[in-house]
């Protein structure tokens, strides 16, 4: 379990990589993993849900200041197991 559900700042040299070249991490239903939308900024997450099919999709809870903070559906790439892994999977919009 992440020990601190609030924002992380990662270091700039960590860089999102082409949609075409994320990695999806190993899912596991209320497991916790990390998300990007930008800025090098990550939050804590639990994975939710997984809706199969292609392409894959998660349902996340994002967490802020140690509460929920949002819902948000993503492809399945989109989330990391560490908070550098979150950036270079990187949210696309």
């Amino acid at each position: 379990m992440i020990s601190e559900k609030h924002l992380i700042k990662v270091d700039e040299k960590i860089t999102p990589v082409h949609y075409t070249k994320r990695t999806e991490p190993s899912l596991k239903v209320g497991a916790d993993y990390y998300v990007c939308f930008g800025n090098n900024i990550v939050y804590p997450c639990i994975l939710n849900e997984i809706i199969e099919g292609p392409p894959k999709r998660v349902v996340i809870s994002k967490y802020d200041n140690g509460k929920p903070f949002g819902k948000h559906v993503l492809f399945s790439n989109e989330i990391g197991q560490t908070p550098e892994e979150a950036v270079i999977n990187s949210v696309s919009f």
